[in-house]
């Protein structure tokens, strides 16, 4: 394979294949990706997002070694644009106003383009939107004049003091409601309900993501690069390879698991376990087991695992779809990570599927009902 992609939140697997057919479009990188890799002998390796949360990130140590090999490796938008600013100066390079920003230190903080996102079977939508994208909307509603460089400065600010789960466009507008004229504050911040109004509207439909933007003009420089005259890249560096890299290589070295396997956390205030939650446990448990020795094909029903969490925690609006911010708030409040939130979902996907193929009969469906009659 000439290409492989790193590739998630910031720009769907489709949009790659339209500006580079034939690449070989993988999941966002965490460490180790990057030297794995390398065995499959591209010729350019495309950094745009990776993991930043309860597994390690990509080394900066695999890109060097990718380069010391000959392969040319682009960083952008995410993951990519942050390892391409601390990395440029030794080859790497680096596309899009983000990698900009933090090559020339505008920027300096991690959580600029960090966000918390679903699964790669619901294209890793975004659960909440990335301080760099938020910047963006402002940006551009100054540019519409809808609101005036104070008060752009001012919800930067704001925004900015929050938690990267918690940033939305949702936010957003709350901080601009909370901060309008009526409520007597500055005219300097304070925002007119038909600014608000103007404001929503332009996020509901002319809003754009700067980190897929900047993904798309790396795609588009690569996709100009003619493969089959491409020299291999040359470095001025000599690669160290020392003990921390002889054991990096060597947990990565075996076939890396499908699923990231995680803890979950314990419950903040746990209730006593009951003898009915211990039975239906034990079951879950088993069909879990089943459900794998006999491969069971869990993809087609996460969409629906998640409808379904989504609706046991409330987190649906009144026209029955997925409200993301009550979902990034449930994530929040339970302490998971985005990692342990996917795992969560997989295990309720396959458990779907299981049940789909699983035969009940007249007999079991009556079992139960007795078993609930009133004693």
């Amino acid at each position: 394979m000439s290409i492989i992609v790193f590739a998630g939140p910031s720009i769907r697997q489709e949009q790659v294949l339209a500006f580079l057919p034939n690449a070989d479009v993988r999941p966002p990188a965490k460490q180790g990706d990057l030297y794995l890799a390398t065995r499959d002998k591209p010729q350019v390796i495309l950094l745009i997002d990776g993991f930043f949360e309860s597994v390690p990130a990509v080394w900066h140590k695999e890109i060097l070694y990718a380069m010391s090999i000959g392969i040319h490796v682009y960083g952008s938008s995410s993951m990519g644009a942050l390892r391409a600013s601390e990395l440029h100066t030794l080859g790497m390079v680096g596309v899009g106003r983000i990698f900009e920003n933090y090559a020339n230190g505008q920027w300096e903080d991690d959580d600029e383009v960090a966000l918390t996102h679903g699964p790669k079977e619901l294209g890793y939508m975004a659960v909440s939107r990335a301080m760099a994208d938020l910047r963006y909307d402002l940006t551009r509603a100054c540019e519409h004049t809808i609101i005036t460089s104070s008060q752009a400065r001012f919800l930067t600010s704001a925004l900015k003091a929050l938690w990267y789960p918690n940033r939305s466009q949702q936010a957003l507008l709350q901080f601009a409601k909370n901060t309008s004229t009526e409520n007597s504050l500055p005219a300097t911040e304070g925002f007119s309900k038909a600014q608000v109004d103007r404001l929503s509207h332009f996020l509901q439909t002319d809003s754009r993501s700067l980190k897929t933007d900047d993904a798309i003009e790396l795609l588009e420089k690569v996709s100009t690069l003619d493969l089959a005259t491409l020299p291999a890249k040359n470095v001025a560096y000599a690669l160290h390879e020392n003990d921390a890299w002889q054991t990096l290589i060597n947990d990565v070295a075996s076939t890396r698991p499908t699923r990231i396997q995680v803890d979950l956390p314990a419950p903040l205030a746990p209730n006593p376990i009951t003898e009915t939650d211990f039975f239906a446990a034990k079951l879950r448990s088993r069909a879990l087991e089943h459900a794998d020795s006999i491969g069971v094909e869990f993809t087609p029903w996460i969409r629906p695992a998640f409808q379904k969490v989504a609706q046991q925690w409330g987190c649906l609006d009144d026209n029955g779809d997925v409200a993301f911010d009550r979902v990034s708030e449930k994530l929040l409040s339970l302490s998971l990570t985005t990692q342990q939130f996917d795992q969560w979902i997989e295990r309720e996907a396959t458990l779907l599927a299981y049940a789909n193929q699983i035969e009940v009969k007249t007999e079991h469906v009556l079992d139960e009902g007795l078993i609930r009659q009133p004693g």
